[in-house]
């Protein structure tokens, strides 16, 4: 829109002045000559008409549109005659196209083109569109030429939205019989295959709910099982303990009990190397795990366990599970500075069952012999500082259970007071505190 100089400098006493509209005039109007001519065929249609500011006047043809906007207004000056002095304030244009639609064009029409198409671009035509002419999808303000208005993936029918999915990334058009909304959003929308993966149906059979937890369970090439189920119906294999989201598993995979030692240390480590931030767990927390699977003499030999490990690792290395590899190899230090300590420890295990037995003979003269020459170590857990003692895990010939404990007890809290911390059972199938 342009703006022409004020008449007002030719008619200084003028008596109305006003706006000329010719933004809907397709005839040319350039230079004053042109526009004094133009305003001599529209006054005679004002004579006789009340003046007021912010009246509009209009003429229309077939040839277009053009209208009088009234500005000014003497006081003396109320109805229109032949005498009456007008002065053109402004005039309203349309503004030169610096961008053409090249489909108006094609057309005879004139439309300005706000948009490019990219498959144009692309092909090296340089045409434009305008915003009636533009095509835009659902999902995308990517805009393109009603000639590559893009078709579906699946059907070839006319696209009207971009999935939203993992897969498509809003690069893939879709017609409407391929839509599928998001359940909260309704401005997103899916295909079907990138809707399944993003609201997946839970496993259970008769629930419909989204299987938001999927099953972490890995074949040999540390491929995920995958199996989706939904809250309600979820199971946690919680290795990492309980303040870390577990191994989810479903029902298939469920029987974590009948498991290999080996198949449960490759579940461990091969989920742990798969999510970010995860550290490996401990030797303790690996024995922790192989002793409620039914591995309890594995359980507590952290040197067997740090073997298995090792071995692992090699199998690693020549499938090529990688993330997993890696996490296990950061992870080596420490388990050999475990293997380290789990011996000094052992060590001082062994000295405090001595330290047991000596007691037992002492206190118990009619069983003690028996009881002595039957204790062996199971586990000993020094006390972290600054507490003192510990927990000495020990096992005892099941046929001397009772008599190592003792009435109500009475025996197990002597032996506790005189070596000065907690004695536990360890009886091959679990473990008891007393």
């Amino acid at each position: 829109m342009t703006t022409a100089q004020s008449a007002s400098a030719h008619f200084p006493d003028s008596q109305v002045d006003v706006v000329l509209d010719l933004r809907q005039w397709p005839t040319p109007t350039d230079g004053q000559e042109a526009l004094v001519t133009l305003w001599q065929q529209l006054e005679p249609g004002l004579y006789a008409k009340p003046l007021a500011a912010g009246a509009l006047h209009v003429w229309e043809s077939d040839a277009g549109r053009i209208t009088v906007e009234i500005v000014r207004v003497d006081a003396q000056s109320r109805w229109a005659a032949e005498d009456t002095r007008f002065a053109i304030a402004a005039v309203r244009q349309q503004s030169a196209l610096v961008y053409r639609c090249a489909t108006c064009d094609r057309a005879g029409r004139s439309g300005y083109g706000s948009f490019r198409c990219r498959s144009c671009g692309d092909a090296g035509r340089p045409d434009r569109m305008c915003v009636d002419h533009a095509v835009v999808l659902d999902g995308s303000l990517l805009p393109s030429c009603p000639d590559h208005r893009p078709s579906c993936r699946g059907c070839s029918r006319t696209a009207v939205f971009w999935c939203a999915g993992r897969d498509c990334r809003t690069s893939v058009a879709w017609c409407e019989q391929h839509r599928k909304r998001h359940p909260q959003d309704p401005d997103t929308d899916y295909c079907p295959d990138c809707y399944r993966r993003a609201f997946p149906v839970c496993e259970e059979p008769g629930c419909s709910a989204v299987g938001t937890a999927e099953c972490d369970w890995l074949d040999t090439a540390g491929h995920t099982c995958g199996r989706p189920a939904c809250t309600r119906h979820a199971r946690r294999w919680q290795v990492f303990g309980y303040e870390r989201v577990g191994i989810g598993l479903c029902r298939a995979h469920s029987q974590v009990r009948s498991l290999s030692a080996d198949e449960i240390l490759w579940q461990i480590c091969g989920t742990a190397g798969r999510r970010q931030g995860q550290r490996m767990p401990s030797l303790a927390a690996f024995g922790h795990n192989l002793r409620n699977a039914g591995h309890r003499e594995l359980a507590l030999d952290h040197h067997s366990i740090r073997a298995r490990l090792t071995a692992l690792h090699a199998r690693m290395r020549s499938s090529g599970t990688s993330p997993a590899l890696r996490a296990v190899e950061r992870a080596a230090g420490d388990w050999d500075r475990q293997v380290k300590e789990r011996i000094g420890t052992v060590e001082q295990g062994e000295v405090l069952v001595a330290r047991l037995r000596a007691i037992v003979r002492e206190l118990d003269y009619r069983f003690g012999a028996e009881i002595a020459d039957g204790l062996t170590l199971a586990e000993y857990k020094p006390a972290r500082p600054p507490a003192s003692g510990g927990d000495l895990w020990i096992r005892v010939p099941e046929h001397l259970t009772g008599k190592f404990i003792g009435p109500q007890g009475s025996r197990i809290k002597e032996y506790k007071a005189r070596l000065g911390m907690e004695i536990k059972l360890e009886d091959g199938r679990r473990r008891t505190s007393r």
